[in-house]
């Protein structure tokens, strides 16, 4: 064994995501570093302790008997690493607590006003932050250290983060309440093709599903376009001029006003789970546990009105 200087820390965090990942190609891009690099960090470990920790295979990597134990022991280094990290950066009480948090447009007028307000009322030493964006992109950024918290589509689970079902919901189609109220409910992709339809522009995956029930048909939309500006398609809904398909949350005020009238549409690919993704629960610093745990209470209140026509998360 080399008696040389110790393992350093970034050994044990790119050998982590690489065992955690089960490819080097994939740590590297969550790292935004070369495979090379990583390979080259591993390969330094193996030597020193004169073991395999990885048998490589044409699909990735798998941890050896050997790896398997020091997966467990890193793990537990970089979890108290954190821990620390975490704990001292909340400790200057004179220091503002800033929570970063990325938000995804159906929940602009739900989360932010009332996070904002009970966070201040209970925490006025706590600043907010909140980046809007689709679930992908805020997960991106999120990866990046960019944000603590992000609203997601997908379920994270790592030794030092997770994700937290909050609720189910189904996008469904938005539009003129007198139209609406004539044809069936779920919507068939029939009658919803010959809508005239609006879509987000930066909205890829929404389009993407929507195109893909029709083309399994053999249909297409007969009248579509995309505007990115949220506030020009939030008008021409409300205006009876297009329909959309959407969260019924981004739309709950005009639907309450009567403007608007939401109903599913027979695609079952247009339900999906809402998580939020952070810190493990047991690492998060005080204020961020604060805004969790106010985010958890605001989710639980708007799932018992049932205004918004989420359900409790499908957690199977």
């Amino acid at each position: 064994m080399d008696q040389g200087e110790t393992v350093k820390f970034i050994q044990l965090r790119y050998f982590n995501v690489a065992a955690e990942e089960k490819s080097l190609t994939r740590a590297a891009e969550i790292l935004e570093v070369s495979q090379p690099a990583i390979g080259m960090q591993i390969k330094s470990l193996e030597k020193r302790f004169g073991v395999n920790l990885f048998d490589r295979h044409a699909k990735g990597v798998s941890l050896t008997p050997e790896g398997k134990f020091f997966h467990e022991k890193a793990k537990e280094i970089l979890v108290m690493a954190n821990q620390l990290d975490r704990k001292m950066k909340s400790r200057g009480t004179r220091k503002r607590g800033i929570v970063r948090i990325g938000i995804t447009p159906s929940l602009i007028s739900t989360i932010v006003p009332n996070s904002l307000e009970r966070c201040y009322d209970s925490h006025p030493d706590m600043t907010l932050l909140f980046v809007q964006g689709f679930a992908k992109n805020l997960l991106e950024d999120w990866q990046k250290d960019l944000l603590d918290f992000a609203f997601i589509n997908q379920k994270i689970e790592t030794s030092l983060s997770s994700s937290y079902p909050l609720y189910s919901e189904e996008l469904k189609l938005i539009g003129d309440p007198e139209i609406i109220s004539e044809i069936p409910s779920p919507v068939p992709l029939e009658v919803l093709q010959k809508l005239p339809m609006l879509f987000d522009g930066n909205d890829i995956e929404l389009r993407a599903k929507v195109d893909d029930g029709l083309s399994n048909k053999v249909l297409e939309l007969n009248d579509v376009i995309e505007i990115s500006s949220y506030t020009i398609r939030k008008e021409l809904v409300k205006q009876k001029r297009r329909f959309c398909v959407a969260p019924t949350a981004l739309f709950s005020n005009d639907i309450q006003m009567g403007y608007c009238k939401a109903v599913p549409i027979k695609l079952n690919t247009l339900s999906r789970t809402v998580y939020l993704v952070g810190p493990r629960e047991e690492l998060m610093s005080d204020y961020q546990l604060v805004i969790f745990k106010h985010i958890k209470d605001l989710i639980n209140e708007n799932l018992e009105s049932g205004e918004l026509d989420w359900k409790k998360p499908n957690q199977k």
